[in-house]
């Protein structure tokens, strides 16, 4: 059997990043791969994990333990659908351990520091597609993660057809 390898998908909700998680169970996945979801919120809710695990991120969350509501709320999550199909298909069809880990902070500087500490082979994100403009005023995360970090990283973009109202 080949050596477990450990890929991130890094997921905001946005149809951009569910569709790089799809993208990676098509082409990348196969049986024996740990995939870690990291989820990051940019603001800390009262009641949430946040003051435990803000620094370092949460403990790895099974991914079937997500569709908890008071673990959604604990970690500042939403239930999606889309997110939770790809989950399954990605356990049921291609064998892999589907798990989660929680940041709170800034996308940028905490993607990089889940790549670094947990650590993984590969990590796997959405673009949003901002123009020359808006990514030179606001930056570009997947630019900053791509220049920071040790391992590849796969930048998936949405195809022309799809339009994401951001």
């Amino acid at each position: 059997m080949a050596e477990s390898r450990y890929f991130g998908v890094a997921l905001d909700y946005s149809a951009s990043s569910k569709y790089a998680f799809k993208w990676a169970i098509d082409n990348i996945f196969r049986d024996g791969d740990t995939v870690i979801l990291v989820f990051v919120n940019k603001e800390i809710q009262d009641g949430t994990q946040a003051d435990l695990w803000g620094e370092n991120g949460s403990p790895l969350v099974p991914f079937e333990d997500l569709s908890d509501p008071a673990i959604q709320r604990r970690y500042q999550l939403q239930s999606d659908e889309e997110i939770a199909q790809y989950a399954e298909e990605a356990t049921n069809v291609k064998k892999v351990k589907v798990v989660a880990k929680v940041y709170w902070g800034d996308p940028k500087e905490k993607l990089v520091k889940a790549v670094i500490e947990t650590p993984l082979d590969a990590l796997v994100m959405g673009s949003r597609g901002l123009g020359t403009f808006k990514r030179t005023l606001l930056g570009s995360v997947s630019n900053y993660v791509v220049n920071s970090v040790p391992c590849p990283v796969t930048v998936v973009k949405l195809p022309l057809s799809s339009n994401e109202a951001e």
